[in-house]
């Protein structure tokens, strides 16, 4: 019970702070996560068979030991070979400070560095009880209709913002995004990644059950006396009750504004379709009916919100698209100058120095791409080891789908194909925006993995 609390409990009130953005809720989290994990050890519920995970060891297990590596101390002659400019500047604070230090750390805040470092443990430790915890489908499908449950508050309050331009977020006292929808985050394209990765959960838990009430008696008479027993069955008002969550929470992601966002959530809903078809487990003609149904509805209601906005965020091309071109020329240039990287959580104290050709006077915490920034923290190692891991994993789990789709329960298989798709989503969304540097959404892209990885068994599921 301690384990469900904490492991639901966690999923569900990251995102409700403004994305745990402030260190001290992250922090807070990452304290959270290894004590669940360290009280779950104590009891022996930790199978540490996991660190045995070829891939896992590889990418995720070296990453951290690399990045760790960036806030030791290193002397003069060994920066002079891996980070000639850095040793360069270290020369430079020298004539100006008459600080002496002989070692020094690749990471120029070896503080903030170790902190993430700390947060990124924490989802590790969290990820492996997370995978123990679903193993069994029940507490699968609870903590996706948590996730769900918690998209469509968020959702609702994003609409309330959007009709209402005046409506803030919680107690912050911001102007930005005013009339957008956001819920409880600042930034609409952080809610909008949120969402894509929901959302697409929710459409594989519907389809999944459906498959599941399919197989088990409720709808095994053909023609009209199946459908009929169907209808009349209690079990229609639950798939009613998720598409109606859907079309709000997608009618949500449109208020976003959020070009990316709405490009990744159609992105994702394509392979979504895709893998579901590959995989041998196709639609009947009432999820169809349902899909083309909704598509109208969601039509029909942004029609009578106003979708002139929306419209005018995808044609309009606006300071903000010029300015993280050059945000990213910048950021290049960064990774240039440190092919080891500059320590995790360093870009906000490094970017300022190559700020040369954005505006005067605006400071940025963020790459505005999370592969570019990535590959300034953590250098050409870090990232290698991070988005290689990443595309092997998701490359595996596709084949696994088409290999195994038809030995694998329907519902699991397509809460599956939904956590792929939302990988998918994201990933594509991450070109253009910082989602996997806000705490809760990282936490939410390890959730999609974790759930990926364990719906693609062929085992019997314990219910």
């Amino acid at each position: 019970m301690l384990q469900a609390i904490g492991m639901v409990g966690i999923i569900v009130t990251i995102p409700l702070v403004f994305g745990a953005v402030q260190p001290v809720v992250w922090s807070f989290y990452a304290g959270l996560m290894i004590c669940f994990f360290s009280v779950e050890w104590l009891r022996g519920k930790i199978d540490f068979r996991f660190l045995y995970n070829p891939l896992l060891f590889f990418s995720a297990g070296l990453f951290l030991i690399y990045s760790l590596l960036q806030i030791i101390p290193i002397p003069q002659s060994m920066m002079s070979f891996l980070s000639p400019f850095q040793q360069q500047v270290y020369e430079y604070s020298h004539i100006l400070t008459g600080n002496t230090m002989k070692w020094r750390p690749l990471s120029y805040v070896w503080r903030d560095s170790l902190a993430w470092w700390i947060f990124l443990v924490g989802l590790l430790l969290f990820g492996q009880l997370l995978k123990e915890y679903i193993s069994k489908t029940k507490n699968l499908v609870i903590v996706v209709g948590a996730m769900a449950v918690l998209a469509l508050f968020e959702s609702v309050y994003g609409l309330v913002q959007a009709l209402i331009p005046t409506l803030g977020v919680l107690w912050a006292e911001t102007d930005a995004y005013l009339g957008d929808a956001r819920g409880t985050f600042i930034n609409r394209n952080h809610f909008a990644g949120f969402i894509e990765m929901v959302w697409l959960l929710m459409l594989g838990l519907s389809f999944g059950l459906a498959q599941m009430w399919r197989q088990d008696g409720y709808a095994r008479a053909e023609g009209a006396i199946g459908t009929k027993y169907f209808l009349t069955s209690d079990r229609i008002g639950l798939q009613l009750l998720l598409w109606a969550a859907m079309l709000f929470i997608l009618l949500a992601l449109l208020f976003s504004k959020s070009r990316a966002g709405i490009a990744g959530a159609l992105i994702g809903f394509i392979s979504f379709l895709t893998l579901a078809h590959i995989g041998g487990k196709r639609f009947s003609w009432p999820a169809w009916a349902a899909m083309g149904s909704g598509l109208v509805l969601l039509l029909f209601y942004g029609n009578v919100i106003g979708f002139e906005n929306i419209i005018g965020r995808f044609l309009d091309i606006d300071e903000h698209a010029g300015s993280r071109a050059n945000i990213w020329m910048d950021t290049i240039e960064i990774i240039r100058h440190h092919p080891f990287g500059i320590g995790l959580g360093n870009y906000e104290h490094v970017i300022p120095i190559y700020n040369s050709t954005g505006p005067i006077g605006i400071t940025y915490r963020h790459a505005h791409n999370d592969y570019l920034q990535i590959m300034a923290e953590s250098g050409w190692p870090g990232f290698i080891l991070l988005a290689g891991g990443f595309s092997v994993f998701l490359g595996a789990s596709i084949r696994r789908i088409v290999r195994l789709g038809p030995d694998i329960d329907p519902l699991r298989f397509n809460i599956g194909v939904g956590a792929c798709a939302g990988l998918i989503s994201i990933a594509f969304h991450s070109f253009f925006d910082f989602n996997l540097q806000i705490p809760s959404n990282l936490l939410y892209f390890v959730v999609l993995i974790v759930i990926l990885h364990e719906c693609g068994k062929t085992r019997i599921h314990r219910l």
